[in-house]
C-alpha cells in the first residue's frame, strides 16, 4: 500500500534516531578525536599519487643507513660542490611537512620537486653536478676500526717523556722498577720490530698504577685531531662530537706512541750513557781523605772516563786518534807541570771519493768535575758525548753530506778552562788547518724541545770572550758562522725545536770559547727549557754584576785596613767600605738566586744532582736527530770567503 509523504518522513527520522541512539551524527573532528585522542593520525600510504611520492621519499631517507656499512676511502679533492646541502634541505623539508601535516603533503611535494629541479639547474650553471668520487670496498665484511690517533704534538710528547721518566711499573710480586728502564729493555729485546715493541709495551702498561696510566692516556687523548663526526645523509649523528674515545683505543695508541719514542736508537744512547757513567762511578765519590787523595780520585775518574769514551768511538765512529798536549800551571790540583793529556779525534767516512771542500767539527767535552760531591757527569757532559756517538752511527749508515767532511772531537780538561779545546785551536792555527765550522754540544736530554744556541756575537757582553788580559784582541764574527747558524736554527724549527728568546738566552761557556776567541766560526748548543734558560741568564747577569763590583774592591788595601797594618785616611776608608758592601750585597743576591732554584747550573751540575736518571735519552735522541738534520742541510756560500768579517768590540 502506498505510503504518503508524511509517513515516509516520519519513518526515515525514526530509523535515523534508532541508528544514532537518538543523537546527532558525529562530526569529522569528533570521530578523529575518538580514534586518536590528542595525537595525530599515522601517515598511511594509499593509492593517491602524492602519497606514493611521499612513500618514495621515506624509503630514500633509509638508503644511506643501508649503505653505511661498507668501508671506503675518500679521494682527496672531491668535496661536494656548493649547493648540494641546499638540495638535501629541500628534500628534508618536504619530508618533514608530510610527516607533520599529511593533508599538506601533496602541496609540499610539489613545491619540493620544483625546488629540486631549480637547484639542479643552478648547479649545472655553476659547472655541472659532480658527485663525490669515493672508492668503495664492499667485498669484505665490515669490521670495527679503532680511531686513528696522530703522533702527539711536540709539547705533549715532551710531557709523556717526562711522566715516563718519573713513573714506575709494578711486577706480579709487587716490586716496582723505573718505567723508562722497562721501555728501554723492550727496545733492546725487540730491536727494529716496531710491532713487537708496541705489543710488549701494551702488556707493560697493565703494570702501571691506575693513576699514572690514566694520566698518560689523557695526554694521548689531547693529541687526537678533530675528526669528522659520523654522518647520515649529511646530518651528524646525535652526540657524535661528544663521544669519548674508547679506553682500549687510547691504550693501544699510548703503546703506539711509546713504541715510537723508545726505539733501538734511544736504547743505544742510554747504553752509551751508562758505559760512560759506569767508568766514572768505578772511582768512589765523597770527601774522605786528604785533599791530595780527593784530587787523585777525581783524576782517576776522568782517566777511566776518557778511555771508556775512546772504546765507544772505536766501536761506532771509526779509528780514534789520541792527540796529546802538555799541561802547565795546575800544580794546585796535584797535576805536575809538563804532564801530558790528550783529546780524542775521529774522521767520519764520506760518500764522495774526493776530499770534501768543507770540514765540520762536532765537539763535546768528555771530562767531568764534582766527583767528590757525588756527580756522575751524566748531563754534563756524558749526554753531549752520547749525542756525538748517535750522530756518528747515522752518518756511517748514510755518509752523504753534500761536500762536507764531518769530524768528531772529544776534549779533555774543559772544566779546567777549556784546556783541551785551546790545545786543539793552537795546533790547527799553527798548521793553518782549522775546520770550516764548529758545533760544540754541551748537555742534552733536558728541557724538551727547547734549546739555546750561542754564536760569537752572542758572547759580546760576556766576561769570557775577547776580554783582556786573557785575550788581547776581540774575535771576529765570520759570515760562515752567521749563515750556518741561521740554517741550523731554521732546520731545528722544522723539527719542532724552539730557541730561547734573545733576551733570555744564556751564555754557553764551554769549549766553544776557545774557538770563538780565535775567530774560528763556531756555535754552542744545549738542550734547555725556556724557563731554565731565562733562569740561567738571570744568574749570569747576577754573577756578572757581582764580579764587576768585586773587581772595584782593592782587596789588599781592605786586608791591610782590617788588620790595622796600613790604616787608610778616613775618606779612602769610607770609599773602600762602600765598594766592599756593594760587592758583598751583589754576591749575596747571586747566591740567594742560585740556591732558590734547583735547576740553576751550579746546583744541577758538578754536584750529586747530576745523575744518570736525570737525563732523558728519548729527548736527547730527538735533539741529536734534529741537529744531524741541520748538519745535512748546511749549504756553504762560496762568496763568503771574500766578505770582511765583523769584529766584536772588546
Amino acid at each position: 500500500m502506498p505510503i504518503d509523504q508524511v509517513s515516509a518522513a516520519r519513518r526515515t527520522q525514526g530509523a535515523f534516531q534508532n541508528h544514532h541512539h537518538g543523537g546527532a551524527p558525529a562530526s569529522h573532528a569528533s570521530r578523529k578525536h575518538a580514534a586518536w585522542g590528542q595525537h595525530g593520525p599515522a601517515l598511511r600510504v594509499g593509492n593517491h599519487p602524492a602519497q606514493l611520492l611521499t612513500a618514495a621519499l621515506l624509503l630514500t631517507a633509509l638508503v644511506p643507513a643501508a649503505q653505511a656499512t661498507p668501508t671506503y676511502t675518500t679521494v682527496p679533492g672531491t668535496a661536494a660542490p656548493a649547493g648540494c646541502g641546499g638540495i638535501r634541505s629541500i628534500g628534508n623539508a618536504a619530508l618533514g611537512a608530510c610527516a607533520l601535516a599529511p593533508r599538506t603533503c601533496a602541496a609540499a611535494t610539489m613545491l619540493g620537486t620544483l625546488g629540486l629541479f631549480g637547484g639542479l639547474v643552478y648547479l649545472n650553471a655553476q659547472g655541472g653536478f659532480q658527485p663525490s668520487r669515493e672508492t668503495w670496498d664492499s667485498g669484505r665484511p665490515p669490521r670495527p676500526v679503532p680511531p686513528h690517533l696522530p703522533s702527539p704534538s711536540v709539547p705533549i710528547r715532551d710531557q709523556v717523556q717526562q711522566t715516563v721518566q718519573q713513573a714506575s711499573v709494578v711486577s706480579a710480586d709487587g716490586t716496582s722498577s723505573p718505567m723508562e728502564a722497562a721501555l728501554l729493555q723492550v727496545a733492546r729485546d725487540c730491536g727494529g720490530d716496531r710491532a713487537c715493541r708496541a705489543e710488549a709495551i701494551n702488556a707493560l702498561l697493565h703494570s702501571l698504577p691506575p693513576a699514572t696510566l690514566s694520566q698518560l692516556q689523557q695526554m694521548v687523548a689531547r693529541t687526537v685531531a678533530p675528526s669528522t663526526p659520523p654522518v647520515q645523509d649529511g646530518w651528524p649523528l646525535a652526540g657524535a662530537e661528544a663521544a669519548a674515545w674508547p679506553a682500549d683505543a687510547l691504550l693501544l695508541e699510548l703503546a703506539d706512541v711509546l713504541a715510537d719514542l723508545y726505539t733501538p736508537s734511544v736504547a743505544a744512547f742510554q747504553d752509551d750513557m751508562e758505559a760512560i757513567v759506569a767508568s766514572t762511578t768505578s772511582v768512589p765519590s765523597g770527601r774522605q781523605g786528604t785533599g791530595d787523595e780527593i784530587q787523585q780520585r777525581w783524576k782517576q775518574a776522568n782517566e777511566r772516563r776518557l778511555e771508556a769514551i775512546a772504546r765507544l768511538l772505536e766501536r761506532d765512529a771509526g779509528p780514534v786518534t789520541r792527540v796529546p798536549y802538555v799541561l802547565h800551571g795546575l800544580q794546585h790540583l796535584g797535576i805536575a807541570d809538563g804532564s801530558e793529556a790528550f783529546n780524542l779525534q775521529v774522521t767520519l767516512p764520506t760518500a764522495a771519493a774526493a776530499p770534501p771542500a768543507k770540514r765540520l767539527l762536532l765537539v763535546a767535552h768528555g771530562d767531568m768535575i764534582g766527583r767528590s760531591r757525588g756527580s756522575e757527569g751524566a748531563y754534563d757532559n756524558a749526554s753531549g758525548v752520547a749525542t756525538l756517538l748517535h750522530i756518528a752511527r747515522q752518518v756511517k749508515e748514510d755518509p752523504s753530506l753534500a761536500g762536507t767532511q764531518v769530524e768528531l772531537l772529544v776534549t779533555s780538561n774543559e772544566e779546567l778552562g777549556f784546556l783541551g779545546a785551546r790545545a786543539y785551536v793552537d795546533d790547527c792555527l799553527q798548521r793553518d788547518d782549522c775546520p770550516t765550522f764548529v758545533i760544540n754540544v754541551d748537555m742534552t736530554g733536558r728541557g724538551g724541545h727547547g734549546y739555546a744556541l750561542t754564536g760569537t756575537d752572542g758572547l759580546a757582553d760576556s766576561p769570557h770572550l775577547g776580554k783582556p788580559t786573557m785575550y788581547l784582541r776581540a774575535p771576529a764574527v765570520s759570515p760562515v758562522e752567521q749563515q750556518a747558524r741561521e740554517q741550523l736554527e731554521q732546520r731545528l724549527a722544522t723539527q719542532g725545536f724552539v730557541p730561547a728568546s734573545p733576551d733570555h738566552s744564556p751564555w754557553i761557556t764551554s769549549d766553544n770559547i776557545a774557538f770563538q776567541n780565535a775567530s774560528i766560526p763556531c756555535v754552542a748548543v744545549t738542550q734547555v727549557s725556556a724557563a731554565d734558560a731565562a733562569l740561567w741568564r738571570q744568574l749570569e747577569d747576577a754573577r756578572k754584576t757581582w764580579q764587576a763590583r768585586d773587581a772595584e774592591v782593592d782587596w789588599r788595601a781592605w786586608q791591610a785596613q782590617n788588620s790595622g797594618t796600613a790604616p787608610l785616611p778616613a775618606e779612602e776608608a769610607r770609599i773602600l767600605k762602600t765598594r766592599y758592601q756593594a760587592a758583598a750585597s751583589a754576591y749575596h743576591q747571586y747566591k740567594a738566586l742560585r740556591d732558590a732554584h734547583p735547576n740553576a747550573p751550579p746546583t744541577m751540575i758538578h754536584s750529586e744532582r747530576d745523575r744518570l736518571h736525570r737525563v732523558n735519552p728519548a729527548m736527547s735522541v730527538e735533539f741529536a736527530n734534529a741537529l744531524l738534520d741541520g748538519v745535512r742541510h748546511l749549504e756553504w756560500n762560496a762568496d763568503t770567503a771574500g766578505v770582511i768579517p765583523t769584529t766584536l768590540n772588546s
